[in-house]
């Protein structure tokens, strides 16, 4: 598997509310469980809350990956892991009157064997480019979302609109919620690619899809943030891309080359 992530205040925003994690296949916990789990989040709320959301989110998350078996993932276990960070953070908000009102997109693929599930709440987004055709497996859950699957604006009508920022669904702003949790098919070679507004915010849908089409993916998160901030960097932009070089994922032993390899080699964050 090759892969990169980063995450960026962009060039407007002073502090960055984007959280990102990362759970590589030669990582500790992936070679405990067997399997690498990916995830974006987006925060949002005043006085830096959207970064207190999202920080919470992926630190549960984490927790809980390295908690749980994961002798197999199934729709009700992500289900339960989103609605458990949900509970998390409303929680959080709850006990701090300051941060009331605080949330945060969630967006993870969760990858053991042949089988990928992703969970999603937000707009943060999940594409996946397949026999060279790029697709976009999550829906945005806003109110330019809704009207662009209605057929009444096109993907880059939506992207300027301006009522693009109103979330109809968000983790951590109400106690209970109701997340898009499915499994989908993965092929090798697919490749995939997490990422924040920041990013498709400033990009056309074409300009993205040429980029993923023509930069490695060991470089791809650099350079999707990279154009995002050249296009005028309005908001925090956070990528994680990945390709899928076999199936099922190899999973390295603990002390193999291979694995000593990517450690040395790989910038990403993981636990």
């Amino acid at each position: 598997m090759e892969i990169s992530s980063n995450t960026d205040k962009g060039v407007v925003r002073q502090n960055n509310e984007d959280s990102l994690l990362v759970i590589p296949p030669w990582s500790n916990a992936s070679i405990s469980k067997k399997a690498c789990l990916f995830l974006v989040a987006d925060g949002m709320g005043g006085q830096n809350a959207g970064e207190v959301a999202s920080h919470i989110a992926v630190n549960f998350t984490k927790e809980w990956f390295n908690q749980n078996s994961l002798t197999e993932i199934t729709t009700k276990l992500v289900d339960d892991l989103i609605n458990s960070a949900n509970e998390k953070v409303w929680e959080y908000s709850q006990k701090h009157p300051e941060t009331s009102g605080m949330g945060t997109t969630f967006s993870t693929i969760i990858i053991k064997g042949n089988k990928a599930i992703i969970g999603h709440i937000g707009d943060s987004r999940i594409y996946r480019l397949s026999n060279n055709k790029l697709t976009q497996l999550t829906n945005d859950h806003s109110i330019v979302g809704e009207q662009v699957r209605l057929g009444k604006l096109t993907p880059n009508q939506a992207r300027v609109h301006p009522a693009r920022s109103l979330l109809s669904k968000v983790l951590g702003a109400r106690q209970f919620i109701k997340a898009d949790v499915f499994e989908t098919e993965i092929s090798v070679n697919d490749e995939f690619v997490l990422c924040t507004d920041g990013i498709y915010g400033m990009l056309e849908c074409e300009k993205i899809e040429e980029i993923i089409k023509s930069t490695e993916p060991e470089k791809l998160a650099n350079k999707l943030i990279e154009e995002a901030n050249k296009a005028g960097g309005n908001d925090n932009s956070s990528v994680i891309a990945f390709k899928l070089n076999s199936i099922p994922i190899k999973i390295p032993s603990l002390f193999s080359f291979s694995r000593i390899l990517k450690l040395l080699n790989n910038s990403v964050n993981s636990c």
